[in-house]
């Protein structure tokens, strides 16, 4: 019974926001491509819009570790704040919630099942806002599939 109370309060809590989201997202979506490099041996991938960027970091290889990944992703606001709560939505529904530290989210330290949920998102492509309790943007991109981050 509190489960339910606790996913109603969710549901109440972020359907005004996704309402408001996608409703604004065709207007205000800034087509972004990914730019995708190596540095140190971990993959790149960066898009970026009119008001921020994420960052992907992915260690498929485990290149300083061989039983940790170091993958992360950064999300940067234009506004120079750095959140505590990052939730990364996707028009068709799917979201993904992260604690930050300096923008910053782990794969190690996040939850498996979200940081599964982002890497589906990113390899579907289309439209993801990034939002926090401040701010949001919205990136429009092309599918990576076969992304090796998990």
């Amino acid at each position: 019974m509190r489960g339910q109370h606790k996913t109603e309060f969710t549901n109440l809590l972020y359907r005004p926001l996704h309402i408001a989201l996608f409703l604004g997202a065709a207007s205000s979506a800034v087509a972004a491509e990914w730019e995708i490099g190596l540095s140190r041996g971990l993959e790149t991938y960066a898009a970026t819009s009119n008001d921020g960027t994420l960052l992907l970091v992915c260690d498929p290889d485990r290149v300083y570790n061989p039983n940790v990944s170091h993958a992360y992703f950064l999300s940067h606001f234009d506004d120079d704040q750095f959140p505590q709560q990052v939730v990364l939505l996707a028009a068709t529904g799917e979201q993904a919630a992260f604690s930050v530290q300096n923008g910053i989210a782990t794969q190690r330290d996040a939850d498996p099942a979200e940081w599964a949920q982002l890497i589906d998102m990113i390899e579907a492509g289309g439209q993801i806002a990034v939002v926090t309790a401040r701010d949001a943007f919205t990136l429009d991109q092309d599918a990576l599939p076969g992304l090796r981050c998990r």
